[in-house]
């Protein structure tokens, strides 16, 4: 199992953001963390935005999970564990406060 994969166990953004951490931690210290919440096509996922302490590490890290770099930031998606309710139906999107 990838560690994309491992991450997509999280069933919120409050289980997410430790878990993130913790995989971070072998590559370096997280400069700044960010997270959009969104529901498509009927999936909670959330929208990392990931910064680390030296663009090295970053490069690792990038390498390592197979994800890229959007306006500076490392960005990749996780697909949440979580059913959508009927009150959440349909697409939203909005900052995580955690």
């Amino acid at each position: 199992m990838s560690a994309l994969d491992e991450l997509s166990q999280c069933p919120d953004v409050a289980t997410l953001k430790p878990a993130l951490r913790r995989l971070c931690e072998r590559f370096g210290k997280i400069a700044s963390l960010d997270v959009l919440t969104a529901i498509h096509e009927g999936r909670k996922q959330a929208i990392c935005f990931l910064r680390l302490g030296s663009p090295e590490k970053e490069e690792v890290l990038m390498k390592t999970l197979g994800v890229g770099r959007f306006g500076g930031d490392i960005v990749f998606v996780v697909n949440l564990h979580a059913p959508v309710t009927s009150e959440e139906a349909g697409p939203s999107s909005q900052w995580a406060d955690f």
